[in-house]
């Protein structure tokens, strides 16, 4: 057994939010807290905390582990930090290309082209630069928009003839051809045409994450939109007890123009299925979100992905078959279908206790919240797209919809269970402190103020990167605060976060993640 004292614990269990010690059974597993005399006992170790702070782990609510396994392995990485302009992304891909053979796929992800220097999306002329012979597939930062160069239009039959697929957008220039941009499922004319990686590239993938995400004291995850292929990698780690971290799958219900089939349920230690993941829109710094008025630049209004009634039989076969539904939905017009169809579907078959999520939720009504309120919708949203992605919100962002942009104030006002996450690789950095300091500041890119009437306190911020995500993927039993039976997956952190100030969040920094009590990061 090990006691872990002498520092400040918060528990984040309400019912003792801060003790003096908590004691670790040989099992991985809390047997209590409370004070230090009363929990001392012959043959405990003593973890002396020194002065530090000791928190359940956190938990992110939504973050594309496989998506970032392979960015961090496999793919070429275009995010503006490291290619801050179109040449040094051609670069990058002309670099790879030079140790390809002809004919192979290069994928990469991650810019932004509010961010880039020439303030304007990559096209095909821009990859032919990068190589000609290659197909090359580059996704933007936030996974809905892509761009391919000729050599890949060539080999999906992308021309000027090509219709737009259901829920999809292929931009086109001024003489209607194909500008090799290509947005929500129109991606998928191209990407069904790459190899996927062997099972032994996907599980180093998912390790991969997992070792960075333990260094940032994340212990528990969301995989969002997973693939039965991807699904198989998962079972497989976690028959083989390969998973570091606990994982929680949305498994995908649609991907292009094809139907995925309702998953098995899974329910173990360190991996749980039972939730299918929609798309109803696009992206917010995609102009893809579907919403009520048109982005500033493009003039558009987004794209919603599915018809009324298709949405409503393919979450009624979820439902009534007791999966829950998790739906990506930003726009207001998105999130409208979105609830008018988890009404449908509860009125046809009412189940209280099944909560179905919406991700991201970015710019709901007043309506919106209460209809989510009485459906007992639990909310994953990203409140480090304010920091993040502020500047290009600012840029297509309708200004109306400022006040409401990620308003986690207003969520939790209505009484909806908010769960904090980082949507990964979408944003480039999954370290937690961002979007705590985001959720209490409300600042964007540049530091200022985005919404300032929607901050939440540090505890309530806390309290959603940890218990949140516990509840919302159904593990509230076994994880997410420091309680007796629960796992004892813990941080220690150099200072406190609860009474940290904003403009000194991004100076804490986790000493050492714990997995079942036992040490799996140390700095």
């Amino acid at each position: 057994m090990k006691l872990f004292t002498n520092g400040t614990i918060h528990t984040m269990d309400p019912s003792h939010p801060t003790v003096e010690a908590v004691l670790v059974n040989d099992d991985g597993k809390i047997a209590a807290v409370g004070a230090k005399a009363d929990l001392s006992r012959d043959g405990v170790e003593i973890v002396d905390l020194n002065g530090r702070v000791l928190l359940p782990a956190f938990n992110d609510a939504h973050i594309h582990v496989s998506w970032l396994g392979l960015q961090l392995t496999r793919w070429v990485d275009a995010r503006n930090h490291v290619a801050p302009n179109i040449p040094t992304v051609v670069q990058k891909f002309r670099e790879r290309a030079a140790q390809e053979t002809p004919n192979r796929w290069i994928q990469g992800m991650g810019y932004n082209e509010a961010l880039l220097a020439e303030g304007r999306h990559l096209n095909k002329h821009d990859l032919d630069e990068a190589s000609t012979e290659h197909p090359i597939f580059l996704v933007r930062s936030c996974g809905h928009v892509a761009v391919v160069n000729h050599r890949a239009m060539e080999l999906a039959g992308i021309t000027a003839e090509t219709p737009d697929p259901p829920g999809g957008v292929i931009l086109r220039d001024e003489h209607g051809e194909p500008t090799g941009i290509l947005q929500e499922t129109a991606m998928t004319l191209a990407q069904h045409l790459i190899p996927e990686p062997t099972l032994a590239e996907k599980i180093t993938a998912v390790q991969a994450t997992a070792n960075y995400l333990l260094s940032l004291g994340v212990t528990a995850a969301t995989d969002p939109d997973v693939m039965p292929d991807w699904i198989e990698v998962y079972q497989k780690m976690a028959d083989e007890n390969l998973l570091d971290i606990r994982m929680n799958l949305l498994a995908s219900r649609r991907s292009g123009d094809q139907i995925q089939p309702l998953p098995p349920k899974i329910d173990s230690d360190f991996l749980r299925l039972d939730s299918v993941k929609f798309f109803a829109d696009g992206g917010m710094t995609s102009a893809t979100a579907a919403i009520s008025i048109p982005y500033r630049e493009t003039g558009t209004k987004g794209v919603l992905i599915y018809e009324d009634e298709e949405m409503a039989d393919l979450m009624w076969e979820a439902h009534n078959n007791g999966l829950r539904i998790a739906t990506h939905a930003n726009g207001d017009i998105a999130i409208e279908q979105v609830l008018s169809t988890y009404e449908l579907v509860n009125q046809k078959q009412p189940r209280p206790n099944l909560h179905h999520r919406i991700e991201h939720l970015a710019l709901p009504t007043d309506d919106h919240l209460e209809r989510c309120a009485n459906l007992h919708v639990n909310i994953a949203t990203q409140t480090v797209f304010l920091s993040a992605m502020g500047a290009t919100y600012r840029r297509y962002m309708p200004e109306a919809f400022f006040p409401r942009a990620y308003g986690v104030r207003k969520m939790l006002d209505a009484g909806l269970t908010v769960a904090l996450s980082t949507d990964a690789p979408v944003v480039p950095d999954a370290n937690p402190f961002l979007g705590l300091k985001a959720a209490v500041d409300r600042h964007d890119h540049a530091g200022n103020p985005l919404g300032a009437h929607q901050a939440i306190t540090n505890e309530e911020a806390l309290f959603g990167y940890t218990m949140g995500g516990a509840l919302l993927s159904g593990d509230e039993a076994t994880m997410g605060s420091l309680t007796p039976g629960k796992w004892a997956d813990m941080i220690i952190v150099n200072d406190d976060p609860l009474t940290t100030p904003p403009e000194k969040m991004l100076e804490l920094l986790v000493e050492k993640t714990f997995v079942a009590g036992e040490v799996m990061f140390e700095r």
